[in-house]
């Protein structure tokens, strides 16, 4: 009996051995994976599928691998475009290996446009290019742009001799070479013609019921154009019954030169009054864009160390000019305060709740706010500079401080405005 016992236990044994060297999972000798769907556009989701060879999904207990690493759960979304790798491992396999492919948002470009930031500069200012394809994807960081048939490092380029450049881009998309029409820039010591924009200079209170009206003419303006420079002059006493925290008494000389009568009061280019009612009047304000060129351009640049601001202010003429004067402003936005309304404007209401004051005069920082005299050469290709040191309050916002500079004629006319965003570099608007 003995000797019957034991080559029973050996074939036990045997059969144990055997199991473990198989399948973790009896009947699995593959895995299949597969993506619905295989092709998507960026953001966009794919569903990864796991079987068995005996028909079983194991998707949830799967491991799926894309480009080597584990996701999370059966789904994936890409965060950049391009071809993925994908496969799964379940119960010790491993299964055949699939791509998803991954394409832009409104699928691959077949065609690229090439625009310059200007077409005309002045010699020695820089171009900057921006290259987009036509899904609308912007392709400027992976293109390459070629002035006078030559590649250009970046994607600015600033000539150095007077003349007219041809530029080009050309960029890979899908395996496949875009090429952008041909543009021309031209650049010129001496310009004449600079982008013409108009002054707006909102007398305004905090504390006066009408004043919303003509808040609401300069953002239809703007609206209809860019070219409006809007500035809010604040008034009112700091404390009685005309409450305004943001008043600007150094206002008072502006008011005194223009005969100010009430608020809301809209001067345009300083010496034009914009009619009343403003809102119904947004074309007059607009077509003092258009017409004669004003043959004079302005550019600022700023830089901020801490509190203090250094501003640099230049004005370029494109004609010969006497007895001008710049002025520069310091302008604060996004500012809360409640604003009294008599109008149906903003949706009516004795009070406006925390309404948001925008251009809100803060500083001057040419000598008066009348002016002061531009000096040296004003003729034909010659160029005024001013630097300007500003410290900035602890209270002001600094991210929301810009600059608008104007120069005015001895009839006391704005001929040309720019307004510039704080650390802002600018260029020239030449036309």
């Amino acid at each position: 009996m003995r000797k019957f016992i034991l080559p029973v236990m050996l074939a036990s044994l045997l059969m144990v051995g055997a199991c473990k060297k198989g399948s973790d999972t009896p009947g699995i000798t593959s895995v299949a994976i597969s993506a619905s769907p295989a092709t998507v556009e960026l953001g966009q989701t794919v569903t990864f599928t796991v079987t068995t060879n005996t028909g079983s999904d194991v998707s949830a207990q799967a491991t799926i691998l894309v480009n080597n690493a584990a996701v999370t759960g059966r789904t994936f979304t890409a965060s950049a475009v391009g071809v993925y790798s994908v496969k799964a491992t379940y119960s010790g396999k491993e299964s055949n290996i699939i791509q998803v492919n991954v394409t832009p948002v409104g699928g691959y470009a077949t065609s690229i446009t090439l625009t310059a930031s200007q077409n005309t500069v002045i010699t020695g200012s820089p171009v900057s290019f921006t290259v987009m394809g036509n899904t609308g994807a912007n392709l400027t960081s992976q293109a390459k742009i070629y002035v006078n048939s030559s590649l250009i490092t970046g994607t600015a380029y600033t000539p150095t001799v007077d003349g007219v450049y041809n530029i080009y881009a050309t960029c890979l998309v899908n395996n496949i070479t875009l090429t952008s029409p041909t543009i021309q820039v031209t650049a010129t010591q001496n310009p004449t013609n600079f982008n013409k924009r108009v002054l707006a200079e909102d007398f305004t209170g905090a504390w006066c019921g009408w004043c919303p009206r003509m808040a609401y003419a300069i953002e239809q303006t703007q609206l209809q154009t860019a070219d409006i420079v809007p500035v809010a002059i604040h008034r009112g006493n700091a404390s009685g019954s005309s409450v305004d925290p943001f008043n600007y008494s150094g206002a008072s000389a502006l008011e005194a030169q223009i005969g100010l009568t009430g608020y809301p009061t809209g001067q345009l280019n300083r010496t034009t009054t914009w009619a009343y009612p403003e809102p119904n009047n947004i074309a007059q304000a607009v077509n003092l864009t258009t017409g004669t060129n004003p043959k004079l351009g302005l550019a600022m640049n700023s830089v901020t160390t801490g509190s203090n601001v250094s501003l640099n202010v230049k004005v370029r003429f494109g004609a010969d000019f006497t007895n001008l004067r710049l002025v520069v402003y310091v302008l604060e936005d996004n500012l809360i305060y409640n604003q009294t309304n008599y109008t149906t404007y903003y949706g009516g209401g004795s009070v406006i709740l925390n309404f948001i004051h925008n251009n809100v005069l803060r500083a001057v920082l040419t000598s008066s706010i009348l002016g002061e005299t531009v000096t040296g050469a004003t003729t034909t290709g010659s160029e005024f500079v001013k630097n300007f040191n500003y410290v900035i309050p602890g209270t002001y916002q600094t991210s929301k401080l810009h600059f608008v500079a104007f120069v005015i004629n001895s009839s006391n006319t704005a001929i040309n405005a720019r307004d510039a965003k704080i650390n802002e570099v600018q260029n020239y608007e030449v036309e």
